[in-house]
């Protein structure tokens, strides 16, 4: 009776033991997609190494062909519209520069440079290309940008800052170039909420920071990429935050570019870490 006791009391300390080791053990953390995509079942390209560094993107929708560049090169590359292979180069700076974001309107591409200069890319009657150096915003305070989007409602390019002296971490300024009219301007066009994107983040992590911004083509809202901290937000065309997730750094390790399909397929793309670039393929799903 003694030994069948001690059984019981064995059996029943064993059983605590391991109930306290399992609800003791932190929970997995489920990585939620947004709204229309499912980020677990991306369709992955593998870029060219000349492009190792792949810094924006843009899909250009009259050729129905991807247009990226380097970080660090003025240099364009236009890509098939299957797997991201190089058709064409185009160098549109000599000089190395830290060069961030890529936008279209019409033919005409625009280039961001992370200190506020922008570069524009055309073509002449002949169908040559073209590249002019437009200036860069004349902002007192030391500025980073990393993400540039073309408003269309607004009929504008829209700089996000990564780090600008003015928003002292608490906001994200976003400032407007008119290209047809009367070009930068210095005045905030809006800000983003910094502790609205901590307050629906699904955990904490570093400070958001765009990386790359996109207007969804159908949802007409705004995406934003922070590869610092590994986020997609989503906003209104005014950056008032409306949804926060998070992205897996086995999917995402750098995301740096993104852009749509008028479909609203979405492509992300990846700076090469310890192996080629990549370019995400993801599914709209109305």
């Amino acid at each position: 009776m003694q030994r069948f006791k001690f059984s019981v009391m064995a059996l029943l300390s064993l059983l605590i033991s391991f109930v306290l080791l399992f609800s003791c053990r932190p929970k997995k953390f489920v990585y939620k997609s947004p709204p229309h995509y499912n980020f677990a079942q991306p369709v992955e390209f593998k870029l060219d190494i000349l492009i190792k560094e792949i810094s924006g993107i843009v899909w250009d929708t009259e050729k129905n062909q991807f247009i990226a560049h380097n970080d660090e090169k003025g240099k364009l590359f236009f890509l098939d519209r299957g797997a991201g292979t190089i058709m064409e180069e185009f160098t549109f700076n000599e000089a190395k520069g830290d060069y961030e974001d890529i936008a279209m309107i019409g033919q005409d591409v625009y280039i961001l440079r992370s200190d506020g200069a922008l570069f524009k890319i055309g073509m002449d009657s002949s169908g040559k290309r073209n590249s002019s150096d437009l200036g860069k915003i004349g902002l007192s305070d030391k500025n980073d940008f990393e993400s540039l989007y073309y408003d269309h409602d607004r009929k504008a390019l829209i700089m996000l800052c990564k780090n600008c002296g003015s928003d002292d971490k608490k906001t994200i300024s976003a400032f407007a170039y008119y290209p047809d009219s009367i070009g930068f301007v210095t005045k905030p066009i809006y800000q983003i909420n910094v502790d609205k994107i901590k307050e629906l983040s699904p955990r904490s992590t570093s400070r958001f920071q765009p990386s790359a911004a996109r207007v969804h083509p159908i949802m007409k809202k705004l995406f934003i990429l922070s590869s610092a901290s590994n986020q997609l937000a989503i906003t209104d065309i005014n950056g008032e935050v409306e949804g926060v997730y998070m992205l897996a750094k086995k999917t995402f390790p750098q995301p740096e570019g993104l852009t749509f399909k008028s479909n609203g397929e979405m492509f992300i793309t990846n700076e090469g870490v310890t192996s080629k670039a990549n370019l995400l393929k993801f599914i709209y799903t109305p």
